[in-house]
């Protein structure tokens, strides 16, 4: 009861705004998103999903073509919700102005993901890294990682390690990229730390913000299977569908 007033009193005093269009409403104050942005950035769900990627399917195929034609090394992905274009601006603004109230949306769904993920009996967690000489993952620039919400979560209620076993060393960007050119500049753009070769946990959770070609995380999963890896999860915000 008193932490029921404690919130009421804190919702007068500091009212949670819309991450979109600074409107409050009853759904601002609980998600960080007005009723009305809340509709406007919903998705409709396919009927069907590659066992794998969690690509949107024509039919009840049990892989993608996608998964089933090319060298796949994570196990399975699992996203939050699939992407259009205001769903990502909403993450490029967690990115870039620290958002919080864009948090607790993008983040809606985690928890029910996260304990359907307890029965893997998963060894560690690992935010996929980022090239830290370059300006814009300067954690100065970019104050608040989505990344480090996903972990949180997965902390509390899977109770497993955050490690950190792979460097990238390419200051390259992934976007603007075509299909191909991913896959290519991924293949070069991470290694392995020294104290990790052949050292890396069974099953491991890779977290990422969004899934697009799957090239980064897939790469990734190479280098960890390479050194010790037996299956690789992925859990990010957001997957491409299109």
């Amino acid at each position: 009861m008193r932490s029921l007033f404690f919130l009421r009193v804190l919702d007068f005093f500091f009212p949670l705004l819309c991450g979109i269009c600074g409107r409050e409403d009853f759904f601002s104050l609980k998600i960080g998103l007005c009723k009305r942005c809340t509709n406007a950035v919903r998705t409709s769900k396919p009927s069907a999903r590659c066992n794998v990627c969690f690509s949107p399917l024509s039919d009840i195929s049990v892989v993608c073509g996608f998964c089933d034609s090319r060298n796949i090394f994570f196990t399975k992905v699992y996203s939050l919700r699939d992407r259009n274009d205001l769903l990502g601006e909403l993450l490029n603004k967690l990115k870039s102005n620290h958002e919080y109230p864009v948090s607790i949306f993008l983040s809606l769904g985690i928890r029910r993901t996260l304990r359907r993920l307890k029965t893997l009996d998963l060894d560690a967690c690992i935010l996929l890294p980022s090239y830290s000489k370059n300006k814009i993952f300067n954690p100065v620039m970019r104050p608040f990682s989505p990344n480090k919400r996903l972990y949180e979560e997965s902390k509390r209620i899977l109770g497993i390690p955050l490690i950190d076993p792979l460097i990238k060393t390419s200051p390259e960007r992934q976007a603007g990229k075509s299909f191909s050119e991913r896959f290519f500049h991924a293949y070069s753009a991470w290694e392995i730390k020294e104290k990790w070769k052949n050292r890396c946990p069974s099953r491991i959770l890779l977290l990422d913000d969004v899934f697009t070609t799957g090239a980064s995380v897939n790469e990734a999963s190479r280098i960890l299977k390479k050194n010790g890896t037996k299956s690789v999860y992925v859990l990010t915000y957001l997957r491409v569908s299109d």
